[in-house]
Formats: C-alpha cells, structure tokens, sequence
C-alpha cells in the first residue's frame, strides 16, 4: 500500500464534517502470515503502520522537552541514545494536555497540520501520533463520545498488530478492551482478533494456576528474578537457624525457588533444621501435587528432612485448620502478587490476614504490581495503567523479543485478559486491580502489621541480580522507607516488603 495513497485518504476524510467521519476501507491492513512477515523483517528500517505526519498531530518545541522526562535509555547500551516505551506514551500524553489546556477539541486534533518534528527521530514522531489517537479514543470515551471514539479505536486496531513493536502491541491490546467497552454499553458483538483464538481459562483461574508458559516468560524478565532471590534471602535470614519451618507459598507457581532456599538450608554449615515444611496454595491439585514430587526428589539430594503439603483453594475461602500448623514449627509466608486479587473483595481480604496473623508468622514478604489501577475514575486508570503496561511491554521487547514461542500467549492470556478487566469493568465486577505500595503500608497498618527492614543480604542480593542481569542499566532499584522498589528504564514496576505481625 503507497504512503500517500493513505495520507491522501485521510486528509480528504479530513474536510468532511467531523460528525460524518467513516474509515476508509482501504485503511485497512490484512492480518496475513505474509505481511506479518514481511512487516518484522526488513533488514535496516523502521517497520510503520503509519505514515509520517499523516495524522499530524504533535507539536514540540525540539528535542529540550524529551531530555527533560529524563527517561532516554544511555547510548553505551544500545549503541544510540533510544527512547521507551513508557516515554513515547508520556510525549503524546503531555501534547493532548497541551491542545486541551488550549479548548481544543479532542476530535479536531488528529486533523491538524504538523509544524514541528519531535527531534530525535521520524520514527519516534510517528509512534507519538499513533499513540495520540488511543489516547484522544479515551479521552472521547469518558465524554461520551462513542461514536467518534469506536472509528478511533477502529483505526488504532487496523494499525497495530499485538506482534509488532511495543508501542504498536500496547495500543493494540488498549484499543481492543476500549471498543469492548463501548459495544458492553451498546450490546453490539465484538469480533476479536487471532489472539483469542487461545481460548484461555477464566482469569481466576489462570491467576491462582498461571500457564507453564506464562511462568517462563516471567522468569526471563529481571525484575521477576530480583523480587525472588530477594524475597527468598529476605525469608532465609529469618529462618536460618531455626529447627522446624513452615514455609506457606500462597501462589506457588513452579516452586522452583524453594529448590534455591534448600541449597542454602544446607550449605552455610550451621543446620540445624529437624524439618522444612512447604504448604502450597492453589486451585489445581494435580500441578501442586506434581511440583511437590519435584521438591521433595530435591530435598532427598540434600539429605534434607522435608515435607510438602497442598492446599486447593482460592484465597477468598482460606481458613486456618487447612495449614495444619504444628507446635514448634515457626511460619513465614510467601506472597507474590497474589494479595491484589483481594483487593475487589475488602471482606475476604481481611478474613485471610486474620488467618495468616493467627499462624504467628515469623515473617510475610510480599512481592506486587506498582501501579494503581484501583481508582473508580476511568480515565485515572487508563493513565495509569498505559505508563505501566508500556514499561511491560517494552521489558518484553527488550529481554525477550517479539517472535520468542512464549511471549504471545503471555500477552493474550495474562496481560490482555487484565487490561481488559480495568477497562470493561465497574464497580464489584472490577476484580483485577491493583495499589502501589504506599496504599499497601497503609492497609497492613489498620491490621497493626509493621513494615520490617529488609537485611543487607537480601539488599545485596538485589543489586548483584540487578547488575548481572543481560538487561544491565535498564533494571534499577530504588528503597521508598524500608521497602525496595523495581524499576524498568525509570518506571516502577515491582514492590518487594516484609512484613511483622503482633504475636497473637
């Protein structure tokens, strides 16, 4: 398709009356294995669903207003200063507040002429104005515009595929929940794209027993394994030297960091462990009952005294006898980004820390999402939700690649289904949210469950993954009090805290 073959269609579009505006048909791109093809492997240019200035819609006043984010990745990685994700979402977010500052109307600015380029590169520009039209599609949608927003987000879906670029894949997989919101209110069908195709679990369901394949894809990017080997180390300097431990996994997952706990159990030389006791919380008995066979063939290795129990449920209906906690055992318990699926349900929310409170544990870390996706006002989660799945998409992008056999599935399954839920629900129905960690301290606070240091070990620990990770100087940490925050090119992406209990 000729680039100004499109451009001419659009700015003929243009002229019409505004209310009148119809996507042209042959704005459409086919989603075929060719294109798709053809689209990622172009040798030495920059793959476009769009065309330069097509839309024209930023204004900048040259390369001064990018420095000043202070978000330009440095050049001694990637050979040239390069922008993220999550900053190319903050240029066009701060120019729609700039035309709205000057009572311009939403629907007019993706048909103004371009004055100025954004400055460090066409590519750069063009991304912004893509992003600019998802971002004008929301703002159309709180004002009630659904019209005018469903032939934007139509646009933005013809034009992105949830495989190409990551700025590409985060409008992709915005747009889509965005138009489900709208044809939800107007009861019209939805047509959705091949990614669906996967028909995956209810979101329950893949929460508390994620895929096998969405677990490896997690594991490769660094903030996963900073919270971990931290959270583990933060755990051992705990329980180190204590006869009878009763470790409670509230998400286990694949279990496989427990393996790394039992090495050090064993290995610095003072054990005096009787018994390490692994309760696993989760909804399907047979992974657990697989991931126990596993540890325990491991802990056999170590000539370690070691014993696995499940428990099958969801977090809502935990209750204490289900642990069976002995006499003399000492409790720490393991939450990763697992308490926020609670959040929707303040009742069982305090129900479990009741229960966890009365198994007197020595110790609870907790590993989740930094981002605040819980606020009642949409357009609030929108924001906030766009600058944090950006910085995912983009640490997918970077650690992972676009064609790895995992990534597709961990995006559809996983991440889509919860960027759906944000935007396609209200109130009660909204069960996917998420608190940063300063609403998180305030919430344990009411319950009397002080916030603990981390150990220096636990804090080395971090900083040596962190280092060493293949993603080296885009993964930073930051402490906000006592607790460590994870960053991805300057965006929080994990909290990792521990946590003391009143004795009972």
């Amino acid at each position: 398709m000729a680039v100004h073959t499109i451009d001419n269609d659009i700015h003929a579009v243009a002229v019409k009356d505004a209310e009148n505006f119809e996507i042209p048909n042959n704005l459409a791109i086919p989603l075929t294995e060719k294109n798709m093809y053809s689209y990622h492997h172009e040798e030495n240019k920059e793959n476009t669903v769009l065309p330069q200035a097509s839309l024209g819609i930023l204004r900048y006043k040259g390369k001064e207003k990018v420095n000043e984010m202070n978000l330009v990745m440095p050049s001694h990685i990637t050979g040239s200063p390069v922008l993220s994700t999550t900053t190319i979402m903050k240029i066009a977010k701060e120019q729609l507040l700039h035309y709205t500052s000057q009572n311009y109307d939403a629907y007019s600015i993706i048909f103004s002429p371009l004055i100025a380029d954004l400055g460090p590169s066409p590519q750069v520009t063009e991304k912004a104005e893509f992003t600019l039209l998802l971002l004008v599609s929301a703002e159309m949608l709180t004002n009630q515009q659904f019209g005018r927003a469903k032939k934007l987000l139509n646009l933005c879906i013809n034009f992105s595929f949830p495989t190409s670029n990551p700025v590409q894949r985060v409008v992709y997989y915005f747009a889509e929940p965005l138009r489900k919101r709208i044809n939800k209110g107007t009861e019209i069908p939805i047509l959705r794209a091949n990614v669906d195709a996967l028909n995956p679990d209810g979101m329950e369901e893949v929460l508390m027993d994620p895929r096998i394949d969405v677990i490896e894809t997690e594991q490769m990017l660094p903030f996963r394994k900073v919270t971990q080997f931290t959270g583990i180390q933060t755990i051992l300097d705990c329980i180190k030297l204590l006869k009878r431990i009763h470790l409670i996994d509230l998400g286990i997952k694949t279990g496989s960091q427990w393996t790394i706990l039992m090495q050090a159990l064993v290995g610095n030389g003072e054990c005096l462990l009787e018994l390490l006791k692994i309760t696993a919380v989760g909804t399907s008995l047979i992974r657990m009952q697989e991931i126990g066979k596993r540890l325990t063939s491991f802990a056999d290795t170590l000539d370690l005294p070691f014993s696995f129990k499940t428990v099958v449920s969801d977090l809502q209906n935990i209750k204490k006898d289900l642990f069976e906690s002995k006499v003399g055992e000492v409790v720490a318990i393991y939450a990763d980004s697992r308490l926020w699926t609670l959040l929707a349900w303040p009742n069982h929310f305090r129900s479990l820390i009741q229960v966890i409170k009365s198994l007197d544990p020595c110790v609870m870390v907790v590993t989740e999402i930094e981002a605040n996706t819980n606020t009642p006002i949409f357009i609030d989660r929108f924001n906030e939700a766009l600058f944090y799945y950006s910085a995912i998409f983009d640490s997918l992008e970077t650690c992972i690649g676009w064609n790895h056999q995992h990534r597709a599935v961990a995006q559809g399954v996983y991440i889509g289904k919860i960027i759906e839920n944000i935007f396609t629900s209200e109130g009660e129905v909204m069960v996917h949210r998420h608190e940063k960690l300063e609403s998180w301290t305030a919430l344990f606070e009411r319950f009397g469950i002080a916030e603990t240091e981390l150990s220096h070990s636990s804090l080395y620990q971090a900083k040596l993954l962190a280092d060493k990770s293949t993603c080296h100087g885009f993964c930073s940490l930051e402490m906000d009090g006592k607790s460590l925050i994870i960053k991805w090119k300057g965006t929080p992406i994990k909290s990792l805290s521990a946590w003391r209990f009143p004795h009972v």
